[in-house]
C-alpha cells in the first residue's frame, strides 16, 4: 500500500521595525527604513500604496512587507515629511499718504514663494495715515515661515496760508483766516497760545495747525490789531 500528501513548511514570522518616519522637505525623495528580526531580510515599502518614495511635505501611510522565501512579516506606520523653513523679509514699511492703498513687499528665501500679508488682521492694504501691524505668512506646500513688522503711513504735507493779519480794534474778537492746500482742511488757530481770538489792540503770535487724519502742516505769523481812531474835540 501507499499514501501521498503534501508537506507544507510555513514561512517563519519575522519582526519588522520602521524608522526614519520624521523627515523634512529638501526636494529629494524621503524613504522610511526598516530593520528585521532575523536581521538582513529584504523589505518592500509602499507609501500611500505606491512603491515610489514621496518628495513633497505631507503625511504618508507606510507599509513595509518582508520579501523572503522563508520569512513573512510586515509593519505599518506614518511617514511625516515636514515643511522646510523659509525666511521672509518685509520692505516698503515707511510710506506717505496719497489717497492710494499702501502695500508692503515681501521677499522669500528660497525666492519666489507665495506670501499672504495682513494689515491689522485684514488682507486689504490700508490707505489712511497711521501705523499697521503687518504679518506675512508663506503659503506653500513645502515651505513655511513668517515675518511681522509695522507699516507706517505718514501724513502728507499740507500748505497753510494765513490771512486777515492786519485788523483794527472795534470791540469784537479778531480772527485770522487760514486757507490750505489741498483745500478744505480743518485748521486749529492759536493767538499767543490761546484758542480764543483777541479783541484788544496789540500784536499776537498766530500759529495755524492742520487738524486732519491724513495731512500735516502749519503756518505762523503775527496778527496786528491796530488802535481805532478816536475823535478829540477841544473846548474853551
Amino acid at each position: 500500500g501507499s499514501a501521498s500528501n503534501t508537506l507544507v513548511i510555513a514561512k517563519a514570522a519575522a519582526a519588522v521595525e520602521l524608522d526614519d518616519l520624521s523627515q523634512t522637505y529638501d526636494g529629494t525623495a524621503k524613504s522610511a527604513t526598516a530593520t528585521t528580526e532575523p536581521t538582513g531580510l529584504t523589505v518592500n515599502f509602499t507609501y500611500d500604496g505606491s512603491a515610489t518614495a514621496p518628495t513633497a511635505a505631507g503625511s504618508y501611510a507606510v507599509v513595509a512587507t518582508v520579501n523572503d522565501a522563508n520569512y513573512a512579516g510586515f509593519a505599518s506606520n506614518t511617514l511625516v515629511i515636514a515643511k522646510a523653513a523659509a525666511t521672509v523679509a518685509l520692505g516698503d514699511l515707511a510710506q506717505t499718504y496719497d489717497g492710494t492703498a499702501k502695500s508692503v513687499t515681501a521677499t522669500t528665501t528660497p525666492e519666489g514663494l507665495d506670501v499672504d500679508i495682513t494689515y491689522d488682521g485684514s488682507a486689504t492694504a490700508p490707505t489712511a495715515a497711521g501705523s499697521y501691524a503687518v504679518v506675512a505668512t508663506i503659503d506653500d506646500a513645502n515651505y513655511e515661515g513668517s515675518a511681522s513688522n509695522t507699516l507706517v503711513i505718514a501724513k502728507a504735507a499740507a500748505a497753510v496760508e494765513l490771512g486777515a493779519l492786519a485788523q483794527t480794534y472795534d470791540g469784537t474778537a479778531k480772527s485770522a483766516t487760514a486757507t490750505t492746500t489741498p483745500t478744505g482742511l480743518v485748521v486749529d488757530i492759536t493767538y499767543d497760545g490761546s484758542a480764543t481770538a483777541p479783541t484788544a489792540a496789540g500784536s499776537y503770535a498766530v500759529v495755524a495747525t492742520v487738524n486732519d487724519a491724513n495731512y500735516a502742516g502749519f503756518a505762523s505769523n503775527t496778527l496786528v490789531i491796530a488802535k481805532a481812531a478816536a475823535a478829540v474835540e477841544l473846548g474853551a
